[in-house]
């Protein structure tokens, strides 16, 4: 395999500003809670008070030792975040531009962190994909290698039918003995088996799902990828077991 590749068709964007002094990368992690981010795609411009840029050598297959800027112009700034070790990672890299013996010079590299003079950012978000990086040995660095979401090749069945509680519960098939497929609402629980029991506090008819992780950071997952089976009570928890669909 050459290429991975995944489809979104759900996308929100975001724009806002970052104000002096904060850190880069405690501001961004803020706003992974306060949108529910869990996909994007960063772009920004602005200055800062000090950025901290390296690179990463291919030989070596490491990050340089950081190397800082100070009072410098933030020609342009782009990233993305996804997922490294079940933990919000936001990967960027800037052009920014410092004055050097009466000359501006102009710098680039892999952003490590900052303190903002003045950000202004725009943030564009993909609800129904997760990506999830992973070392990859050609390389030494952790890249895209999975995610949860659209597949290309069923884009255009998504568009056309957007997957509801209903057809989820139609198209899934459940084991003698599991129970049938029941529809959770808001305030109940899911038992995920990767993130584990999880609170469900948002549902939309396009079957994204907003769940509180048991570390308090939220998740948006495609309920319609999921085969919900019948619930349990857990004191005054009612909890329904997820899992993967069969593939057949």
């Amino acid at each position: 395999m050459t290429i991975f590749s995944a489809q979104t068709n759900a996308s929100r964007t975001i724009v806002g500003r970052v104000f002096r002094g904060r850190r880069l990368q405690e501001a961004l992690h803020e706003l992974v809670d306060e949108h529910h981010l869990q996909t994007a795609w960063l772009n920004a411009l602005g200055a800062f008070e000090w950025i901290d840029l390296t690179e990463y050598s291919q030989v070596d297959q490491k990050y340089g030792e950081p190397h800082r800027f100070e009072r410098c112009e933030l020609l342009a700034m782009q990233g993305n975040l996804s997922e490294r070790d079940e933990e919000p990672f936001w990967h960027l890299h800037a052009t920014i531009s410092c004055r050097e013996n009466n000359r501006d010079v102009t710098y680039g590299g892999h952003v490590v962190d900052g303190v903002v003079f003045a950000l202004e950012f725009r943030i564009d978000c993909f609800d129904d994909l997760a990506l999830s990086r992973s070392h990859d040995e050609a390389t030494g660095l952790h890249l895209w290698l999975k995610g949860e979401g659209t597949p290309a090749a069923a884009a255009r069945d998504v568009e056309d039918r957007p997957i509801t509680w209903a057809m989820a519960a139609e198209a899934s098939k459940v084991e003698p003995g599991e129970g049938r497929e029941t529809t959770p609402v808001r305030g109940e629980w899911l038992d995920h088996p990767k993130f584990g029991v999880c609170e469900i506090e948002g549902l939309s008819g396009d079957g994204v799902c907003i769940i509180k992780l048991p570390n308090a950071r939220r998740k948006k997952i495609q309920i319609g990828a999921l085969q919900v089976l019948a619930p349990r009570q857990d004191g005054a928890r009612k909890v329904f077991p997820v899992r993967p669909k069969p593939k057949f």
